[in-house]
């Protein structure tokens, strides 16, 4: 059967109207159907079975979503209550509608979550005038006397939807700015930046009485003053003197950096940095909450669990009695007092300052002791080690000392990080601290501790197990009796009707307990049940037991879905009905002469260009030695992985490479071999104790003796723009393209006799032939 003609009609898949290049589909739902994580689902929004992404949707729904129904992003739940409209479209060759994923909110850098530019669309954000900042006064009203000006982005941001009127030499400013950053190609930031300091300008001109702009009011804005004051110039609406301040502002604001200032956020009266106290310019330098502080009110400001920095300072000062009041004790800043004091005195009390534990948070006051050692436990209990993300860490014992010591030996032996090697001591420590070293460690406490004081991966918890178990102090955490995949298989065949679950469940345990050959994995299970979901739920509703399914409801079932799916399905069936004819739990198999075709795409060659300089794309020395291997010797990922250092022949200056049925050897020339050295040596300089048998190891592996992950070398040809499959192909299609002998390919890599005449027929296709399966 030949691949269907284009022609013109309803997409089945998004009702659009147009040319159809894949009928009776368009080409991107075409595309959207044949991905294997889009399975055939009910629609969340339609109702409609079909090809559902990730969220559950459709791809008609999921255009109608984007564009203009954004209601089910924000709110599904009270979406479901409303009228489902789908917009019909026309297709247009060569415009295409992106339907991805929603996916989550994205994290700002202040710690907040925003969504999508679509969605943001759909529900722009409210009309940003703060009556509050610059309110406009009469033209022409004079001061009675000059205050200083204190402006900052957060000022020029709550204004940025002023009302024009309001501002009425706006756009003039505009344009200048316009010509202005045309003239000097400024980027688009650059601009955007400049125009909302503008904008704050003008409106503090015109509360201050009106024009023109004055020096004093241009040094108090919080950026782009060299921009602004050019613009403002062309403009006329600065004072005389404009031009010598835009050469000298850089000077000027060095020169004003320590001038004596009140602090905006703490009222403290000293030198600044910044427009802000030392104190609070680094206490807003890390990554807080910014919200209004629950004892004074004021804000928006850097929080640290609802108090700002002043209130803390304040409570520190004064200590918990004065809690209760909203007003703040005047100070003067650290800088004009003690410098050194400035930098070390920064954090709120209870976490380095001792002289004041006693005015602390109650929960970061703790009771430092170890348990005593022979101390049985009367029943067992989870501990909550969250109070210790701030509390001051008492003195270790000796022997806690000593087990500190050993540990930071072994991580600068086996090259941790800095950060690792940190991260990993700081949870040792705690639990030596407030358990001793006398009994050993239990697994879920050292991984409470560091979910509980923020370290997280971070302290390489696997390998600071291994550490504490060669020394017989690791208490293991009981594994679970089944695996996750087990036990999902278990949840899905429970999920279906009594005697179809009892059918289901006597398949898998006939595919689990062969005595002929080895036992089928449960993730080939798990994969032949997603294959198999809609069937399998269509004929739940019709039938009572697998019994009753015929031939005509297989064929149904298989012709369903085109290409791979349908294949896969085929096996599945397959699967099960042999396995329940081999029970005599059925009497007949309808997947009896059940046939599937497939085309497979011919194996392809690299261009020229991507393999010229091959070896110098990266200088990583495994990466380095599996590309010779994957490119000269066609091994793929799963023999890289089993390769140990036993399969290393140095006398023959071979390669063994041991697969499930059959061993091949690979024999080396020059270039593998000169790797092969170079990532031995570096093996042994970066890990020299190891005890992982493995040729290839890593960070993560040296700790045990298992091997890299299965992603570990796909993930490493990705990053350089390769493919470990697509090097692999490009071999074995050159090496056919020389000879023609089926026989030769075989034995040079290793692969059986059917893959070997698909590369010969694909590489010389003058030579018919049926290829033996």
């Amino acid at each position: 059967m030949g691949k269907p003609k284009p022609r013109t009609d309803e997409c089945v898949g998004c009702n659009g109207w147009g040319r159809l290049a894949q009928p009776p589909y368009c080409s991107p739902c075409h595309q959207w159907r044949s991905k294997r994580h889009n399975p055939a689902a009910v629609c969340r929004r339609c109702g409609r079975d079909w090809r559902v992404n990730i969220d559950g949707f459709c791809r008609a729904c999921v255009l109608v979503i984007i564009d203009h129904d954004a209601d089910w992003y924000y709110d599904p739940a009270a979406a479901v209550k409303l009228q489902v409209v789908t917009q019909l479209a026309l297709i247009v060759p060569g415009v295409t509608l992106t339907a991805a994923p929603f996916g989550a909110y994205r994290q700002r850098s202040d710690g907040r979550y925003h969504p999508p530019a679509w969605a943001r669309a759909q529900r722009p954000d409210p009309v940003r005038d703060d009556p509050r900042i610059c309110p406009p006064t009469l033209s022409g009203q004079l001061a009675l006397s000059p205050a200083p000006y204190r402006m900052r982005h957060d000022h020029a941001a709550a204004i940025v939807d002023r009302p024009e009127d309001e501002l009425p030499e706006l756009l003039r400013v505009m344009e200048v700015l316009n010509a202005y950053t045309d003239g000097h190609a400024c980027a688009a930031r650059s601009r955007s930046l400049a125009l909302r300091v503008l904008r704050l300008a003008l409106a503090a001109s015109r509360a201050a009485g009106g024009w023109p702009i004055d020096g004093r009011l241009i040094r108090a804005l919080p950026g782009s003053r060299p921009i602004v004051t050019a613009v403002l110039d062309r403009a006329g609406l600065l004072a005389t003197g404009g031009d010598a301040y835009a050469s000298q502002t850089a000077e000027r604001h060095r020169a004003r950096a320590d001038a004596p200032i009140c602090c905006p956020q703490c009222q403290a009266w000293g030198c600044g940095h910044k427009g802000l106290c030392r104190g609070c310019y680094i206490w807003g330098a890390r990554a807080r909450p910014v919200g209004d502080c629950v004892r004074c009110g004021g804000g928006p400001l850097p929080l640290r669990e609802g108090w700002c920095h002043g209130c803390l300072r304040h409570r520190a000062l004064l200590g918990p009695a004065y809690d209760h009041v909203s007003w703040r004790q005047l100070r003067l800043t650290e800088e004009s007092l003690d410098r050194h004091a400035a930098r070390t005195n920064l954090c709120p009390p209870g976490r380095k300052r001792a002289k004041t534990s006693a005015q602390s948070h109650p929960s970061e006051v703790i009771t430092p002791g170890v348990v005593p050692y022979g101390q049985q436990k009367l029943f067992p209990a989870e501990r909550d080690w969250s109070a210790l993300r701030r509390a001051t860490l008492p003195e270790p014992q000796p022997e806690a000392v000593r087990l500190l010591a050993t540990f930071d030996a072994h991580a600068r032996a086996h090259a941790w990080t800095n950060h690792a090697r940190k991260a990993a001591a700081h949870v040792l420590r705690i639990a030596a601290t407030w358990l001793g070293t006398h009994d050993p460690f239990a697994e879920y406490d050292l991984r409470a501790i560091s979910a509980a004081t923020g370290r997280g991966s971070s302290c390489r918890p696997r390998a600071l197990n291994a550490f504490l178990a060669e020394r017989g102090l690791l208490l293991p955490q009981p594994r679970p009796a089944i695996s996750s995949v087990e036990a999902f298989v278990e949840q899905v065949i429970a999920g279906y009707p009594p005697r179809i679950a009892d059918e289901l469940a006597s398949w898998a345990r006939r595919l689990r307990s062969h005595s002929d050959r080895p036992p089928t994995e449960w993730h080939t299970l798990r994969r032949y049940l997603s294959y198999l979901r809609a069937p399998l739920a269509d004929w739940t509703g019709r039938y009572q037991t697998l019994r009753q399914v015929t031939a005509d409801d297989v064929h149904a079932a298989v012709t369903a879905v085109k290409g791979d799916r349908a294949h896969e399905r085929a096996v599945a069936l397959r699967s099960i009905f042999r396995a329940l004819k081999q029970a005599k739990i059925v009497f007949t198999d309808p997947t009896r002469g059940l046939s599937v075709t497939r085309n497979e795409p011919p194996p392809t060659t690299l261009p020229p260009d991507r393999l010229a300089g091959l070896l110098d794309i990266t200088d990583r020395p495994a990466i380095r030695f599996a590309l010779a291997l994957v490119t000269l010797h066609a091994l793929n990922g799963t023999d890289l992985n089993r390769l140990t250092l036993g399969d290393v022949i140095s006398a023959r200056a071979q390669l063994l490479v041991r697969r499930p049925h059959s061993r091949h050897t690979v024999h080396h020339d020059e270039v593998t071999l000169r790797l092969l050295h170079t990532w031995l040596r570096h093996r042994h300089q970066r890990w020299p104790r190891t005890a992982n048998p493995h040729l290839f190891v890593t960070r993560q592996t040296v700790i045990h003796t298992g091997p890299a992950s299965n992603n570990y070398f796909p993930a490493a040809f990705q990053r350089l723009g390769l493919t470990l499959n697509g090097l692999r192909t490009d071999r074995m299609l050159d090496e056919a393209r020389d000879t023609a002998d089926p026989v030769h390919l075989v034995r040079v890599f290793g692969i059986s006799i059917a893959t070997a005449m698909k590369y010969v027929h694909t590489a010389h296709p003058h030579r018919v032939g049926v290829i033996p399966r």
